[in-house]
């Protein structure tokens, strides 16, 4: 039917440094919204959860064992400047600071490929 359009779902975490410096608050709500835009714009349903690094740092997100030592090998070459670390379906797609409109719409869209909810 015409009507029925299955949105893609994509899972969004923000992995956040607001917990150790809170003026990256302001930062975090910027890249939601761009996500939050971007998902609008392109059809996508998106999950977004804003997460503080303290919780990825010791594995408390329950990624695979791949994103997961992705993540820690970021923080451990650069520290604090990758922050927030965006990640669309256990995969990272971007960090350290805000994407531009064009990178997020591509790395969405590469995520939903393939795949229907």
């Amino acid at each position: 039917m015409k009507g029925d359009v299955k949105l893609k779902t994509v899972n969004v975490i923000i992995l956040s440094g607001a917990c150790c410096n809170p003026s990256l608050v302001y930062l975090d709500e910027k890249v939601q919204t761009r996500i939050k835009e971007i998902a609008e714009k392109t059809q996508t349903q998106v999950t977004v959860s804003i997460v503080p690094i303290s919780v990825a740092a010791f594995g408390g997100l329950g990624l695979s064992k791949e994103t997961d030592t992705a993540i820690k090998s970021l923080l451990a070459e650069k520290g604090m400047s990758v922050l927030p670390v965006v990640i669309f379906n256990e995969m990272i797609v971007f960090y350290g600071g805000l994407a531009s409109a064009a990178i997020v719409e591509e790395k969405l869209t590469q995520r939903t490929n393939g795949l229907e909810n």
